[in-house]
């Protein structure tokens, strides 16, 4: 069991990458996702993308 202020190195696995990024990982026994910033909610924001004019 880890105590507050305790250091320790968790174990990263890409599970998937897109242009060489790393998009999906796994770490310490949990999967995470890069979600990009015009995302919501897993859709593309349509709202945020107006164009000029």
């Amino acid at each position: 069991m880890r105590s507050k202020g305790d250091k320790y190195r968790p174990v990263a696995t890409v599970l998937k990458e897109k242009n060489g990024v790393p998009t999906k990982l796994h770490i310490s026994g949990k999967v995470y996702a890069l979600v990009p910033d015009d995302y919501i909610n897993g859709r593309k924001n349509q709202a945020g993308r107006m164009k000029n004019g």
